[in-house]
């Protein structure tokens, strides 16, 4: 069963950590926002390390379901045109910062091996979204056209973090138009 304390720890800590960074933002930070103890946070997360790779998780699986009601009801071969879609969509609403995945990569590279196993499976899953995809579209190489893509998901999130929200949502533009000749090139 999950606690309340738990999920106001997780939503605290997630929200500070996106809008801050994982390394600005200490553990007297998180419990204040949530309005907790630190021998709360600490009953429900050993570590802070702890915390973090359970706010990715946390992420992890609510991108999975929010990107996958959105692919829903597209046929596979047009996925990978509609994840870059869901770009425009997820940087108007959201993503000023870019990506949560790739900035806590950034900010913690190889030191915290939990946290970094989900943003790498998190990279792995969006990969192979995009791979199946290009393989439905008839890509003669759709591993290659789906890492292509990938990059082209990556850039827009760097974008967000130097320009914000606009910046992303055009570069999430211009990725789906290079998207589009990327696929009809590897056909």
């Amino acid at each position: 069963m999950v606690s309340a304390a738990r999920e106001v720890l997780l939503d605290s800590a997630s929200r500070l950590f996106y809008d801050h960074g994982i390394t600005a933002t200490g553990v007297d930070a998180v419990v204040r926002a949530a309005g907790v103890t630190k021998p709360t946070l600490y009953a429900h997360f050993g570590a802070k390390s702890d915390l973090v790779a359970a706010v990715l998780q946390r992420r992890f699986e609510a991108r999975r379901n929010e990107l996958g009601a959105w692919l829903e009801p597209v046929p596979v071969a047009g996925h990978p045109l509609a994840v870059l879609d869901w770009l425009q969509h997820f940087y108007v609403d959201r993503g000023d910062r870019g990506c949560g995945f790739l900035n806590a990569a950034a900010e913690l590279g190889a030191r915290d091996p939990a946290a970094r196993a989900v943003v790498e499976a998190e990279k792995t899953w969006l990969l192979d979204v995009l791979v199946r995809g290009c393989a439905a579209y008839g890509s003669r190489t759709p591993e290659v056209v789906g890492s292509q893509l990938l990059l082209l998901v990556d850039g827009v999130a760097g974008r967000a973090v130097v320009g914000g929200r606009a910046a992303a949502h055009d570069a999430a533009v211009e990725a789906r138009q290079a998207g589009d000749v990327l696929l009809a090139a590897s056909r």
